[in-house]
């Protein structure tokens, strides 16, 4: 078996391209304009939505070294997930996590009160469950809030045509949005398509393809 991997490129390291941590994001391979928050270098972080997911992208965006970022403010609907969540980064990031009881907010409408923590420029990240995904990602750019999302993004037609005009209309306030669709972007992945492609593994007969994970709803 050859122990070559594909190399995937960490949010960490898309987050370094950026400069100013445009969007947190998993993608490897995009270099989007440095963009910060009006007046200042600090970028101020509001997670919405703390399971696993949640959790690991506040982290990595905490990682970058583009400049000083901090979380200020977080959204869940379960007290328990802000909790833990809350807890995990404070114990591996006590220095910018910068989140008092009173901008910790639980119930549907936290996301709003989260992001009214945040300035034009700073970030969102959107890591609930997709169905309010749209609903969320029209208050940021109603912000003036850059914004990482994680996958997926929408689940059915009529919430696909809102977030397309969403994202035109984000465009069009020049808001940076990243998407955690990570292997989409894998450098490994797309020198074997153009491989495949110019045939040289020739016809292509069968093909099998295996995804590894951790545990469902690990933080680690």
């Amino acid at each position: 078996m050859n122990s070559n991997r594909p190399m995937l490129t960490s949010r960490r390291d898309f987050l370094k391209q950026t400069g100013r941590l445009a969007a947190a994001s998993a993608l490897a391979g995009v270099t989007l304009p440095a963009v910060h928050a009006a007046g200042t270098d600090l970028l101020q972080v509001a997670l919405i939505g703390c399971g696993g997911r949640g959790t690991g992208a506040a982290e990595q965006a905490l990682n970058t070294k583009g400049g000083p970022i901090r979380l200020v403010a977080m959204a869940d609907v379960f007290e328990t997930k802000l909790r833990r969540s809350f807890e995990t980064l404070s114990q591996r990031k006590p220095d910018q996590v910068v989140v008092p009881p009173d901008r910790r907010f639980i119930g549907f409408d936290g996301y709003k009160k989260a992001m009214d923590c945040l300035r034009p420029g700073d970030i969102a990240i959107l890591a609930t469950p997709p169905a309010f995904r749209w609903v969320h990602f029209a208050y940021a750019i109603q912000k003036g809030i850059h914004v990482f999302m994680e996958k997926p993004v929408t689940v059915d037609g009529p919430t696909t045509r809102k977030m397309l005009a969403l994202a035109e209309e984000s465009e069009k306030k020049n808001l940076k949005v990243g998407v955690g669709l990570m292997v989409r972007h894998c450098k490994g992945r797309q020198e074997l398509h153009d491989r495949i492609r110019d045939g040289q593994i020739g016809e292509i007969v069968l093909m099998r393809a295996y995804r590894m994970g951790g545990v469902a709803g690990a933080t680690g």
